[in-house]
């Protein structure tokens, strides 16, 4: 796979968080920054994944906003 470096400006109390917290992980900055994008990426893509099922599930079942909050209603009071 081709690396491709990609200049990130990051404002300084950004970086000196990375900083302080790549310490305690033993780990180098661009580790850090590569693993919290592709954490991020997936799961943007999760979230999508699970909205676009809801979708597909109201529409097959004709659910309306109200009868899903209303469900979500019915669920929490039984917790």
């Amino acid at each position: 796979m081709n690396t491709i470096v990609v200049p990130v400006p990051l404002q300084e109390d950004v970086l000196r968080q990375i900083d302080r917290f790549v310490v305690t992980e033993k780990r180098s900055r661009i580790d850090l920054i590569k693993e919290a994008t592709i954490t991020y990426i997936n799961r943007k893509q999760r979230w999508q994944e699970l909205f676009s099922e809801g979708e597909r599930i109201a529409a097959q079942n004709n659910f309306t906003e109200t009868d899903v909050m209303r469900e979500i209603k019915i669920h929490r009071q039984q917790l």
